[in-house]
């Protein structure tokens, strides 16, 4: 019985090791780079490394040269059996405000070993409340929104394009 326990102190002392002294802000440049092929650009940012999480702060955010959205907050923690993306705070510009309020208060990412399958994701905003999966295996995601008064009064037309369901809510499917 010692000597499992030794072995488990063993191994959780190394993945934290591990993930402690991993270059996390070099990762990080290299998804930006990646996501730049992609012609979407993240500028301004301040990137800190906490030790077992990176946080990036005020990031602005431009797809195709259009700037799209003014991030507060992002906390990327990557503990390879549960990991979490948690952002906070962002802006949409004005030419997303035709189709949905631009204000979103949270974003919930997640993905653990528990459930290898599916990312799932929870968002808090304007619009309402959406979670959802993105189902890895299957290559589609699905969100499910419980929509706010002002995303039914004001962006009916955004709503039209997603299906209703018997309980007032509405649901997104799309393959990747």
């Amino acid at each position: 019985m010692v000597k499992i326990l030794k072995f488990l102190a063993y191994v959780l002392f190394f993945i934290l090791a591990l993930m402690y002294f991993m270059p996390k802000k070099n990762v990080y440049y290299l998804v930006e780079k990646e996501l730049q092929t992609n012609n979407i650009v993240i500028s301004h940012e301040k990137v800190i490394d906490t030790g077992l999480s990176l946080k990036l702060t005020n990031l602005d955010v431009s797809m195709e040269s259009i700037e799209s959205a003014h991030i507060g907050s992002v906390d990327i923690s990557l503990f390879g059996l549960y990991n979490t993306v948690e952002v906070k705070n962002i802006k949409l510009t004005t030419v997303a405000s035709s189709i949905l309020p631009v204000k979103i208060n949270d974003v919930n990412i997640k993905y653990s070993i528990l459930n290898p399958l599916n990312v799932t994701l929870n968002a808090v905003g304007g619009f309402g409340s959406v979670r959802g999966y993105a189902n890895i295996l299957d290559r589609n995601i699905t969100l499910i929104l419980k929509p706010s008064k002002t995303m039914k009064q004001k962006y009916r037309t955004t709503l039209y394009g997603l299906r209703k369901k018997s309980n007032g809510e509405y649901e997104y499917v799309q393959n990747f």
